[in-house]
């Protein structure tokens, strides 16, 4: 990505140099957009593409996963609430941006940003559980859900590829997108771990799991971001 070169299809071209500072300021702004959303553009480029007269720009920089820090922070006070939102939405955006979106009074920019800050103070409480993780490829966590009624298998397997793009733990991505609850997850893992240790039936841990609140409006003292 040196000199202004760009990779093309994953592969950097010896005979074909694009000027990726030309292409920023293409008149065509589904061009900008397809050169933000890329993580081979620099940095300083998405800086540029960042502050684009287009909304459609602004949001495909946000969404690109190397996008610097110091222009998400700049993004998440963007006038686009669109915008706003998909930065919410993003997998894995740091924390302070989360918290300064969880105040927006745009109330479902809010509510996104507070799925998301539930979803990372879960992977923080469950390190701290004494939750021991029963190595086994049965009753996978995704298994469970879809089993006791709980997830639909197209959820699932939608959740399953975020999790695969974003390198993060399915049970983050149910949380954030607002498929299951904090409580939920916890209850299906303790469950998943009597399941591989043969000290619980099936179908009593899917009793057990059916009658689990997913996302009726609790609030968790553990996760106080959102009523999930």
């Amino acid at each position: 990505m040196d000199n202004g070169y760009w990779k093309v299809s994953g592969r950097e071209t010896t005979n074909l140099c694009i000027d990726v500072e030309a292409l920023a300021q293409h008149s065509s702004s589904r061009i900008r957009a397809i050169l933000a959303a890329s993580d081979t553009t620099p940095a300083e480029v998405l800086r540029s593409l960042a502050v684009d007269t287009d909304g459609s720009v602004r949001l495909a920089a946000a969404l690109n996963r190397k996008c610097p820090s110091d222009v998400l922070q700049r993004l998440s006070v963007d006038t686009d609430w669109l915008l706003r939102l998909g930065l919410a939405t993003q997998l894995d955006v740091c924390e302070d941006i989360l918290l300064a979106l969880a105040r927006h009074k745009n109330p479902y920019v809010a509510a996104q940003s507070c799925h998301a800050l539930n979803a990372q103070a879960l992977e923080r409480k469950l390190k701290g559980l004494s939750i021991s993780c029963q190595p086994g490829s049965t009753h996978k966590l995704g298994e469970l859900f879809v089993a006791a009624k709980k997830v639909n298998a197209e959820h699932l397997s939608a959740a399953l590829a975020l999790s695969k793009s974003h390198g993060l733990r399915l049970g983050r991505v149910l949380l954030q997108v607002g498929i299951v609850s904090s409580e939920a997850i916890v209850e299906a893992l303790r469950l998943q771990n009597l399941l591989r240790r043969n000290e619980i039936e099936i179908a009593d841990a899917m009793e057990i799991l059916s009658q689990t609140e997913l996302n009726e409006g609790m609030v968790s003292e553990d996760f106080p971001w959102i009523r999930v």
